[in-house]
């Protein structure tokens, strides 16, 4: 995807095509709208704000027409606006000017901003998506054939509509990181190979981002509420990237074949409790400093 980034850094014109062209894709394909945030990402590291705002104006013109003429529907790129580029230019412009942990910190602060706002203002919003749950519960019930009861479905059915605030936030604070984390890549391998590599392996969100982690996680376990269940989700979207760091500079800094860091992916993708152990270990590195005890050792 290098050629997509040789692209976009040809000029503000160029930029907004491929802004607005991936926008429109991901109606279709919803990952293409976080490669679109990539985009912006990247002209907010590289290029100074005036050329970034351009940008933004003439894709968000062309994805207005474009959302205009195919789906009648032009105000639909106002979302793109909230839920992708607008985050993305902010995590990017306080990458270029602090550093990436600043950046994850300020979008996870307003990933748990926004779920303040959604649960204090819209506390009925997850009840847009009960119909087709409803239909989804019905399908789950057939198919299962009398081995899953109702009740049960219904029951989760209850907690995923309650929680959707919160699985919308996360998932915005995770699309965000991943629009920021390719665009650093395009920067690197353009202008200064390894780069990401290196200050991704770096990555230390802190101390007291750490407390505040705790304290969330403290507290869904103590006396959890459906808005701190929810920013539990924000702190488990930032501290598997914090965990997936310290992997990757322990596999680099001891020299071990990559192929087992993949094969440790592929478990935490299947064991939750590997990946919450993944987790735990990214909140505690803030005072063990897993890096240096493990590349030392």
């Amino acid at each position: 995807m290098v050629f997509l980034a040789r692209l976009i850094l040809k000029g503000p014109s160029q930029a907004a095509l491929v802004a607005a062209t991936l926008a429109m894709l991901g109606v279709l394909f919803s990952p293409a709208i976080w490669l679109s945030a990539a985009a912006i990402a990247l002209v907010a590291l590289v290029k100074d704000r005036r050329q970034v705002l351009l940008v933004m104006a003439v894709a968000t013109a062309g994805t207005m027409l474009f959302a205009g003429l195919i789906f009648a529907s032009p105000s639909m790129v106002i979302y793109f606006l909230l839920a992708a580029w607008l985050p993305a230019w902010i995590a990017a412009s306080v990458l270029r000017t602090v550093s990436l942990a600043a950046s994850l910190q300020v979008i996870a602060g307003l990933s748990l901003v926004a779920i303040i706002g959604l649960y204090s203002f819209f506390p009925e919003m997850g009840e847009i998506w009960r119909e087709p749950l409803d239909l989804l519960v019905q399908q789950i019930l057939e198919q299962s054939q009398g081995e899953i009861s109702l009740q049960v479905l219904q029951e989760v059915e209850e907690m995923a509509i309650i929680m959707i605030p919160g699985f919308l936030a996360a998932s915005v604070l995770f699309g965000t990181m991943m629009s920021l984390f390719l665009a650093r890549w395009w920067q690197s391998v353009i202008l200064n190979p390894g780069g990401f590599a290196r200050e991704f392996q770096a990555l230390n969100l802190g101390k007291t981002a750490a407390v505040l982690a705790t304290v969330v996680v403290a507290v869904v376990v103590l006396a959890g509420s459906e808005l701190w269940y929810a920013m539990l989700l924000v702190v488990l979207a930032l501290y598997t990237t914090q965990g997936m760091s310290i992997l990757h500079a322990v596999f680099k800094g001891r020299q071990l074949n990559r192929a087992w860091l993949y094969l440790i992916y592929l478990v935490i993708f299947f064991s939750p409790e590997v990946a919450a152990m993944l987790i735990l270990v990214g909140i505690a590195d803030a005072w063990i400093d897993f890096r240096g005890r493990l590349i030392t050792a």
